[in-house]
């Protein structure tokens, strides 16, 4: 299963996705500057990281990671630099938000919109591989900086009760089982 089957839209919401779900979970928590900063830095590596993985046996998802390794095939910078860019348009994508619930709603609502383009064009198995690997990147950047703790993190939750929350939210957006 490849780009060939979505419209031209289709395709935009589908490669969207995995940011969506990314930016669920960063916008789950009222955390301090620096903690939100970890976060977003982690996502953005996680992300990077998942269009280089070759372990990946669906179709559909390979597809996509070749539509967001092509987004980066034409970039100059690469490593830290390539980080530090992403994640200052990261930012600049959250200053356009009015409040952090704003964001979360409007992410979790791509993924209702994910979920329904699967349901018309893909199989049952190819749209559970599909979400689960977007949940699995949710999970990856929600476990990715212990949240609360005592004096920067000693004693915090891997994963907070918003981002299990939110992990939840994301499952019931993409109609799946967490």
């Amino acid at each position: 299963m490849s780009q060939q089957y979505f419209s031209d839209s289709e395709w935009t919401t589908l490669t969207q996705a995995p940011i969506q779900a990314v930016l669920a979970v960063i916008l789950s928590d009222k955390t301090d500057p620096v903690t939100f900063l970890k976060e977003a830095k982690a996502a953005i590596e996680i992300l990077l990281a998942e269009t280089e993985r070759q372990d990946v046996s669906n179709d559909l998802v390979k597809s996509l990671q070749a539509s967001l390794k092509a987004m980066n095939a034409n970039e100059t910078l690469t490593g830290e630099q390539l980080v530090l860019k992403r994640e200052f348009q990261l930012l600049g994508k959250l200053q356009t938000l009015k409040s952090a619930a704003e964001g979360r709603n409007q992410a979790l609502a791509h993924l209702q919109q994910v979920s329904g383009i699967l349901a018309a064009k893909v199989t049952i198995e190819q749209a559970r591989q599909l979400k689960d690997w977007l949940l699995s990147v949710a999970r990856k950047v929600a476990e990715a900086v212990k949240e609360a703790g005592w004096l920067g993190g000693l004693g915090g939750e891997a994963v907070s009760q918003a981002e299990a929350s939110t992990l939840s939210a994301i499952s019931k957006a993409l109609d799946t089982n967490l």
